[in-house]
């Protein structure tokens, strides 16, 4: 199962699902999705945006998750998996892969299919 996460701002569009944050798939890396135009190309980047008081973290099911739960939850295991030297990514997520940024967290640099 996997499940997409977006960042929602009162300026987003009603029925809008928000900036897409990245995916997590059952037992994966989360994968961030870069946005170079925004400046988010790094963990450090998405957690300013991701802390901003108008901004929301949502499951693409809907329900809201507190950005710092969600940012402990994408960064751990990525780090943690790397360093054991067990990279539990699939085909197609290790083909999306574009670039890793601090502690090795998997970032794609481009539109989501």
């Amino acid at each position: 199962m996997s499940v997409n996460y977006y960042a929602v701002t009162p300026e987003t569009p009603e029925g809008d699902e928000g900036l897409h944050i990245g995916k997590h798939v059952g037992g994966k890396e989360f994968l961030f999705r870069a946005h170079r135009d925004l400046g988010l190309v790094t963990v450090a980047a998405w957690t300013k945006f991701l802390s901003r008081e108008d901004v929301k973290v949502m499951a693409e099911s809907g329900y809201e998750v507190p950005w710092q739960e969600f940012m402990a939850d994408v960064t751990k295991r990525p780090a943690d998996a790397i360093r054991a030297g067990e990279r539990r990514m699939s085909g197609w997520e290790r083909k999306a892969v574009s670039f890793r940024a601090e502690r090795g967290v998997p970032f794609y640099d481009g539109e989501f299919c």
